[in-house]
């Protein structure tokens, strides 16, 4: 099984990014990290300050800077050409990864032919509000007992170790002892999320058996009424005048700030993911998520599989 972990999406923690080559399991750097292996410290900044201070010593003034001593004017700073490197502290981690057409087919067959016929309703302890159609559903994908749902558990689970690999801290431990993070992994449970339109998902996160959890979405099907939206990474008009701009689009969530603290340069702390079919997101089971309702043909399905992964640390981060 081949699976993309989107390269472009993944921070590595002090800078730069990567990409993960799950054939091999190493990773390719795309851009290194702009400050070497560590990250730029006030240690760094105070030497690179006395560097600078010592070299205006040194420094003889120019014709134009003497006129302005003489005229009383200012002499603008010169730092000394030090080199500083904004380090914006991380709030949440959460990962990409893109599937083959292929493993979409088998798992939308799978669902089409096994999951719905077998009807098992997943909905109690599930805040979605999925009922404005008669095939408005959240049903039961079983992890054990069923060969797809027992392979695809699997995959989500190595994926889940990626991630855990992948945080800042696991990271450094990894780099530390030239391995991956001693970790235990097991799935709480699996389901679909079968909406049409009127349909959404209030605010929510997710628990887990351990104190460290792992949820995923993955997107199968996307109605075209979303499809057509245009994507808030790349260009966000905003929601004013009735714009529709996030139909269907999944939210996420982790302060409460509004425009007006992203304004007073506070750091924004949501997100709106636009669906798209093949994409499945993962990130930690405390991060609070919901899913806009959205308006299109009565028949037009926004397919959806989610997981909870319990994960058991056998080591301090």
């Amino acid at each position: 099984m081949s699976i993309k972990i989107l390269g472009d999406d993944i921070d590595i923690g002090v800078g730069g990014i990567d990409r993960i080559n799950t054939e091999t399991g190493k990773s390719e750097i795309i851009r290194p990290n702009e400050m070497g292996d560590k990250p730029f410290t006030i240690d760094d900044y105070n030497k690179a300050l006395e560097k600078g201070n010592k070299q205006n010593e040194n420094k003889t003034m120019s014709d134009d800077e003497k006129q302005q001593v003489d005229e009383g004017e200012p002499v603008p700073e010169n730092p000394g050409g030090i080199q500083i490197a904004m380090r914006p502290k991380l709030a949440v981690n959460v990962m990409r990864c893109h599937f083959p057409i292929d493993i979409m087919v088998e798992l939308n067959e799978h669902i089409d032919n096994v999951i719905i016929p077998n009807n098992v309703d997943h909905s109690k302890g599930l805040v979605g509000q999925i009922r404005q159609n008669e095939k408005s559903k959240q049903l039961t994908f079983p992890h054990e007992g069923d060969e797809v749902g027992e392979m695809f558990s699997s995959v989500l689970q190595r994926l889940a170790k990626e991630y855990i690999d992948r945080s800042p801290r696991g990271r450094v431990m990894s780099k530390k002892e030239d391995r991956g993070v001693d970790c235990e992994t097991s799935m709480e449970s699996m389901w679909t999320v079968h909406s049409y339109a009127g349909d959404y998902n209030p605010i929510h996160d997710h628990g887990t058996k351990t104190p460290i959890g792992i949820s995923c979405i993955m997107y199968l099907k996307v109605p075209r009424c979303i499809e057509r939206l245009g994507n808030p990474s790349e260009n966000f008009e905003g929601l004013n005048e009735s714009s529709g701009a996030v139909d269907g689009f999944t939210y996420l969530t982790w302060g409460s700030n509004g425009m007006r603290d992203i304004n007073m340069l506070r750091p924004i702390t949501e997100e709106y993911v636009k669906p798209e079919a093949g994409t499945l997101l993962m990130f930690p089971s405390w991060l609070r998520h919901g899913v806009m309702p959205f308006f299109g043909h009565k028949d037009h399905e926004r397919r959806t599989l989610s997981a909870n992964i319990n994960i058991k640390l056998n080591e301090k981060l």
